[in-house]
């Protein structure tokens, strides 16, 4: 969406500045586009430990996802990209997040309404453009967008080279992470180093890859896969894809964990397809380890094939860093109706072996989606998770979580 009027105040501003001999205002703002979103959910998290107060003695105080209560998270982002010059372009965007609890929060610093909160700058960058060789820089505050991350943002640069048909080379740098801002890092010491690192991404319609190379300064070589293949049979659209990450570790992050953490490997493969208005998908995944602690990915659960809404978060499933080896196998099917309502139904199951006990898991997920414009869609989903100890004297956990959304982009 692109700014092509100017309000009152706007154009008194804009004839403020051309007395002052400056640039006026709407001339500054004729190339500048504008974008967004604004979200708005509703949350809902029930946690159930056994009978009693659970492994470790404390009360049931919270679910994976919030604490035992409801919430309601507002989110705006409002994007602004400037032409500067004839191969330079400035971004800006800024952000709004808030949450109310509802009375029943454990979390008393979070109760309530909250009236305060304020937009931020969460990206702010500089892009050159050189079409001649097909290659794009940018520094500044920017999306780290790795395999290993979902919406990090970090300060550093990045390169992007399309010189070859089909082939998108790429280097980048980051100096720091928004580890204390975003809430979705894990706990290693991998948040808290320079990120190195270099792709290759390959799409030769219906074959495509990418290959990832990253480097934590004195922490961890990590490296990563991804080839999928597509093809059709009459009506219906199938695709393959499989995943491989893996990760080499330096001395000072072999110390995490007391001594006992490991290089970690990730596997997964996955089945998916479109017949007429049904999809499903299919497939396994598996990583870490029984006695030792690794890591997958830095950030929420990066761009790793994780389907589910909380058991990739679970006790020794954690992706972002955790303790078990883990094997799971997932199944899901939907049917949308006149191309705007889908409903659909996932499950996924497996277990996680740790030192001295396995734990059974099992979640199951109903969903909806109505996308009732191209820029308005609502939709919904009721997760239920199923931990079960096998370890005398331990209580199973079972964890119910709901979600409604509201998302407008613009």
């Amino acid at each position: 969406m692109k700014l092509v009027k100017l309000s009152l105040v706007a154009a008194l501003a804009a004839g403020a500045f051309s007395a002052a001999n400056a640039v006026s205002l709407e001339e500054a703002i004729k190339d500048v586009d504008v974008s967004g979103m604004l979200r708005y959910r509703f949350e809902s998290d029930r946690l159930d430990i056994g009978n009693n107060a659970g492994l470790s003695g404390d009360k049931i105080l919270d679910g994976f996802n919030s604490s035992k209560n409801n919430q309601h998270k507002f989110k705006s982002q409002l994007n602004f990209k400037a032409a500067l010059d004839d191969n330079f372009k400035a971004f800006v965007q800024f952000e709004y997040d808030s949450t109310d609890s509802g009375f029943g929060s454990q979390a008393q610093e979070n109760l309530g309404t909250r009236t305060k909160d304020t937009f931020g700058v969460k990206q702010a960058y500089l892009e050159y453009t050189n079409e001649t060789y097909a290659t794009s820089v940018t520094f500044g505050k920017l999306e780290v967008g790795s395999i290993w991350t979902d919406d990090a943002v970090g300060t550093g640069a990045k390169i992007v080279n399309n010189s070859i048909e089909g082939l998108t080379f790429a280097g980048y740098w980051f100096d720091a992470l928004n580890y204390v801002d975003d809430g979705d890092f894990g706990p290693t010491k991998l948040n808290k180093s320079s990120l190195y690192g270099a792709a290759v991404l390959g799409d030769f319609d219906p074959f495509a890859f990418q290959l990832w190379a990253a480097y934590s300064a004195n922490n961890a070589f990590l490296y990563a896969i991804d080839a999928s293949y597509k093809f059709s049979f009459n009506d219906a659209n199938f695709k393959i894809q499989g995943q491989y990450l893996g990760n080499s570790l330096d001395g000072d992050f072999e110390n995490y964990y007391g001594n006992i953490v490991d290089n970690g490997s990730f596997y997964a493969a996955k089945l998916s397809g479109d017949i007429s208005a049904f999809d499903f998908q299919l497939g396994v995944v598996g990583y870490g380890e029984k006695d030792k602690g690794s890591v997958v990915v830095l950030e929420d659960k990066g761009q790793v094939i994780a389907p589910g809404e909380q058991i990739f978060y679970s006790h020794g499933s954690d992706l972002r860093g955790d303790i078990g080896e883990n094997f799971f196998y997932f199944a899901g099917l939907g049917y949308t109706f006149a191309e705007t309502l889908r409903v659909g139904f996932d499950y996924v199951g497996g277990k996680s072996e740790q030192i001295g006990r396995d734990i059974d898991k099992n979640e199951y997920v109903a969903s909806v989606s109505y996308a009732y414009s191209p820029k308005l869609t609502f939709s919904g989903f009721y997760s239920y998770l199923t931990e079960d100890f096998n370890t005398q004297g331990a209580d199973d956990y079972d964890d119910q979580f709901i979600r409604l959304e509201a998302l407008y982009k613009f």
